[in-house]
């Protein structure tokens, strides 16, 4: 079998066309690999500037320093709902 001078080019031309394509394709997942090992390391490499002190650590909306359970939040229920305290309501345990 004898091939002609233009046979012999596009063999090469298709053998070359399907070796390189998944040589691209692993090029395309390394590059993409690689933006999300910047991404990440970009996160872990920010830093905080000013450290945000909790002013309400219970979230009851008093503020820690006139909270007298800082710990535990308010319970507003119209009895000494300033306090920064839980109320323990007493029942006589009849429904």
């Amino acid at each position: 079998m004898s091939w002609t001078h233009k046979q012999r080019i596009s063999v090469v031309a298709l053998v070359l066309l399907v070796v390189s394509v998944p040589m691209l394709w692993q090029v395309n997942d390394v590059r993409a690999d690689y933006a999300t090992e910047e991404k990440r390391s970009d996160l872990v490499n920010q830093t905080v500037t000013t450290r945000q002190v909790s002013t309400d650590y219970d979230g009851d909306g008093i503020g820690d320093s006139t909270d007298k359970c800082p710990t535990r939040p308010e319970s507003e229920n119209g009895f000494q709902d300033t306090d920064g305290c839980p109320d323990v309501v007493a029942t006589t345990g009849a429904s």
